[in-house]
């Protein structure tokens, strides 16, 4: 029979593995991107834009704009500021904290 071991176990051995943490924070930041492209998509299609029509606003072609909604590439601050902004919004940035949330830009 395999052996069982706790969850904060396994948790508390990857906290002492420098390259698990790293391989995890990457993960994580992988997920972070994906749903950010996802949510791109997504707001573009409620919008009722199509990803030619998005291009054009922001002066890309629609394979870039293909590529920043399934995560081929990144998404960049400035890409998603200026995707925001043509499609008539702002994007605001905060840092959230247990107790509170911190707007940084407006």
């Amino acid at each position: 029979m395999p052996s069982t071991e706790r969850f904060s176990e396994l948790t508390e051995q990857a906290r002492r593995d420098p390259d698990r943490v790293e391989r995890i924070e990457e993960a994580k930041a992988r997920a972070l991107d994906e749903h950010a492209s996802y949510r791109l998509a997504e707001l573009r299609k409620a919008l009722d834009v199509t990803q030619v029509e998005l291009a054009e606003l922001i002066g890309k072609s629609q394979s870039a704009v293909s590529q920043l909604e399934t995560g081929e590439i990144g998404l960049s601050l400035e890409v998603l500021r200026a995707i925001v902004t043509q499609l008539g919004g702002r994007v605001e940035i905060s840092a959230v904290f247990e107790d509170r949330r911190v707007l940084l830009d407006a």
